[in-house]
């Protein structure tokens, strides 16, 4: 629909929820957005996450980089998300479950 034809208020509504596609709003109540991201796995997800840290890393120790051009907090947020914490807390009662299990070593 171009945007000459808009008339109505429940017009516009369609046109943009026809475009606005990359967001989502939280459903948790807050007032955030939500964008997802495509990754093959948690090893995947993992290793985008260190890569973030990688790169800030870099950007920090580079001498001749005003930091002001890059928001390292912000990229590190983003590297923060991508860390599972309730899966790595599964791994944890898995690995208390097999070393309680296990032989005593002597």
């Amino acid at each position: 629909m171009p945007t000459s034809e808009i008339k109505t208020l429940e017009e516009f509504k369609q046109f943009a929820s026809y475009h606005f596609k990359v967001l989502d709003a939280e459903t948790n109540g807050s007032d955030g957005c939500v964008h997802k991201i495509k990754v093959a796995g948690y090893s995947d997800m993992m290793g985008l996450g260190l890569n973030l840290i990688k790169m800030c890393l870099e950007i920090i120790q580079m001498e001749n980089l005003d930091n002001t051009d890059v928001d390292i907090g912000s990229v590190l947020e983003l590297a923060l998300q991508m860390f599972p914490r309730a899966e790595l807390e599964v791994l944890d009662e898995i690995h208390l479950m097999l070393i309680s299990e296990a032989p005593k070593k002597i």
